[in-house]
């Protein structure tokens, strides 16, 4: 017990501001970690681990049986390895032949380059039929405007870039992803500032690196080198640079439409890597269920078990879950994302389990203009927090003054059988507004929905976050392929149609039925928007790290482990499953006027 204390007498001592070596400093850690389990979570050992990496001390990868990564920092401040200066750092593992480390963002980056290029120039002296993979650019490289030298920012400098920062992210903010409470920093005189985080939807993630002085964001692949993310995958391949120089509308429209076309407004879609054995599989699926049903558990009170017999029990859902989850949606991962929501309520309220595909309007043209314009109504009322007001879509559906854009009113299109259509609508929003309230609960609810709008059904609709970057393969496969555009496109050019394209339900019937189908192409292509491969959702992949890893790094304890503090708030769970937890879903902002 004295040596105990005389070990925290040390710490306190560091933390008041006194004079303390590092030698000391290390001793102290080490007697805690001779008489205090690890995986107890010591706090004075963490704050001493803290202390010493701020100093530029790090244990080599065999010290402390090498397990110390279980309790020194993830993310500190400190002196990076490589370049020597006092910043933001993250600690990455020993794989891949590389050691433990602590690097800053300028850093890992330029190494993630090295790597690349390694990478490539292996792959040539292999297979010189190849072409090298892309590589990361380096960040934070070029000098600030005109070579001078950058005054150091001031506090309220630094809440400016946070306010633009944010309001460029409020397109994946939107589509469900967890922006940070606070950002990570650094400066260089001559580079300038950096904020840098990594922002999670789920188990899926991404860095995001923003240079205001060199006005460039970054969305850059997520690595998770320490395996402390075991459930987690990357939502990026590759890095995606984004000028943010022009105003900040058109940056906002710039960052909205580079997010979109990399599919991150869209449903995650991940499958278990193909080696992957058959209990890790079985664990990924059973955590998916989970994730969709636990929100319904804790909405009800009920024991998970108890709430999925109750399921069992209702036979359509059972119908609808095993098509649209189990088959179908199988790839799609459980998260709530509005838009989405709302191609999930248009495609099984409207399209299919109703009358209306018995009714099939004249034209596939005439079809997707009532699509869109149902999917403009279901994204008013689809709310990430209060869930779907049902009653409103509903109310709107069957209004007889609801039109489409040339004033033709909905129900004049079915003829005689809007009668059966609008019965068949009305009971199907009807059944699911009684599953949303008496047992499923709002945030399950959109999550199914969410899952129903990512499938095969809607991969070529209109309101996915991929429209405009579907519609611009099209556009491009065309004119290369020396297809005329329609008019009056021939003549104002392929930008002005993907622009307005942005509302296709305003185009002429021409217009849509040659971005449908392409008419003047012959078998052999290209495609239309009906067949063409670019409607396909990209696919992540789940490879756990212990899957790939050949270091003998032991795998993490049971139970649940916290994250560094200042990146938001996530439990990385571990190899052995934990006890369920009551779900939380939390939206940091709405966007305006999509809530009301």
């Amino acid at each position: 017990m004295t040596e105990l204390a005389s070990a925290r007498g040390v710490l306190r001592r560091a933390q008041a501001g006194e004079s303390v070596s590092n030698d000391v400093l290390l001793a102290a850690h080490d007697l805690l970690h001779a008489q205090v389990p690890p995986q107890l979570g010591d706090s004075s050992m963490r704050r001493l681990a803290e202390l010493l990496v701020g100093r530029g001390v790090v244990p080599k990868p065999r010290d402390y049986d090498g397990r110390w990564w279980l309790w020194w920092p993830k993310n500190c401040h400190g002196p990076c390895r490589d370049c020597g200066k006092t910043r933001s750092l993250t600690r990455y593992s020993a794989r891949f032949g590389n050691e433990y480390r602590y690097l800053c963002a300028r850093c890992r980056s330029a190494e993630r380059q090295r790597i690349a290029q390694q990478a490539g120039r292996l792959l040539d002296m292999q297979d010189p039929r190849q072409p090298a993979p892309k590589t990361a650019p380096t960040i934070l490289t070029l000098p600030a405007a005109g070579g001078a030298i950058v005054p150091s920012p001031a506090d309220r400098d630094w809440e400016s870039y946070v306010d633009r920062l944010e309001e460029l992210l409020g397109a994946l903010d939107w589509a469900g992803f967890d922006l940070p409470e606070a950002w990570h920093t650094d400066f260089d005189a001559r580079e300038g500032a950096a904020l840098f985080a990594t922002l999670w939807r789920g188990d899926g993630a991404l860095d995001v690196q923003y240079n205001p002085h060199q006005q460039v964001l970054c969305l850059q692949p997520f690595d998770d080198e320490a395996g402390e993310w075991p459930e987690s995958y990357s939502l990026l391949q590759d890095s995606i640079d984004v000028s943010v120089a022009p105003s900040q509308q058109q940056a906002v429209a710039a960052v909205t439409a580079a997010a979109g076309e990399a599919g991150l407004l869209d449903a995650s879609h991940v499958r278990v890597a193909d080696f992957a054995p058959p209990e890790a599989k079985q664990e990924f699926s059973l955590r998916r269920i989970r994730r969709i049903f636990q929100p319904a558990a804790a909405y009800r009170q009920l024991p998970l078990p108890d709430l999925l017999r109750e399921v069992a029990e209702i036979e359509w859902l059972n119908a609808h879950l095993d098509w649209v989850v189990g088959m179908t949606g199988q790839d799609v991962a459980p998260d709530i994302v509005p838009d989405a929501a709302a191609l999930g309520v248009a495609a099984w309220c409207w399209r299919n389990n109703t009358a209306v595909e018995e009714h099939h309007l004249d034209t596939d043209v005439l079809m997707a203009r009532v699509n869109i314009a149902v999917t403009r109504i279901t994204q008013q009322h689809v709310c990430p927090v209060e869930g779907i007001d049902w009653d409103s879509i509903k109310n709107a559906l069957m209004d007889p003054q609801w039109a489409l854009p040339d004033g033709t009113p909905v129900c004049s299109l079915f003829g005689p059988g809007w009668t059966e259509v609008a019965a068949t609508v009305t009971g199907e929003l009807d059944r699911w507004h009684h599953l949303d309230h008496e047992v499923l609960g709002p945030h399950t609810t959109l999550i199914l929905m969410r899952i129903g709008g990512s499938t095969s059904y809607t991969d070529t609709w209109w309101g996915q976050g991929r429209w405009l970057g579907i519609c611009r393969r099209v556009i491009d496969d065309a004119t290369t392929a020396g297809l005329s555009l329609p008019a009056p496109y021939d003549r104002r050019g392929p930008d002005a149609l993907l622009a307005d394209l942005d509302a296709p339900d305003r185009l002429s019937a021409p217009v849509l039925d040659w971005l449908i189908d392409l008419p003047a192409a012959d078998v052999h292509g290209p495609r239309g928007l009906r067949m063409h491969h670019a409607t396909r959702p990209t696919q992540r992949l789940w490879t756990p790290y212990w899957l790939t890893d050949t270091s003998p790094r032991p795998l993490p304890p049971s139970g649940l482990r916290p994250r560094a503090a200042g990146c938001g708030t996530r439990h990385a769970a571990t190899t052995a499953p934990s006890p369920l937890a009551p779900s939380q879903i939390r939206i940091r902002s709405i966007r305006a006027g999509r809530c009301s």
